[in-house]
């Protein structure tokens, strides 16, 4: 059955997957906060490494939005601490473009 939550989370990950698309395959980087060009060494590299990461926390959230229906809220639980986990690894990796 689909709840309004499902709705919800579905055009949130929608457009998350839409905002990474654009990050990743248009190079718009400008989105990124505290974004300045002449301190980005490789802006190609930064586009494709922060456009898979927003499309991948959009598609974990669409994911777990239907997890939900049949786990219930165990399943943000686990959204949770994967993408605080997958955040500090990728401010890892992106303090290499910096």
């Amino acid at each position: 059955m689909v709840t309004k939550q499902l709705i919800v989370f579905f055009l949130i990950g929608g457009a998350l997957i839409l905002m990474g698309a654009g990050f990743w395959l248009k190079k718009n980087i400008f989105l990124i906060k505290h974004y300045n060009e002449s301190s980005i060494s490789d802006k190609e590299g930064l586009a494709k490494v922060a456009g898979l990461y927003v499309i991948a926390i959009g598609a974990l959230i669409f994911l777990t939005s239907f997890l939900a229906q049949a786990v219930g809220n165990f399943a943000w639980i686990i959204l949770a601490v994967l993408v605080s986990l997958s955040s500090m690894l990728m401010l890892k990796i992106i303090m290499k473009y910096v």
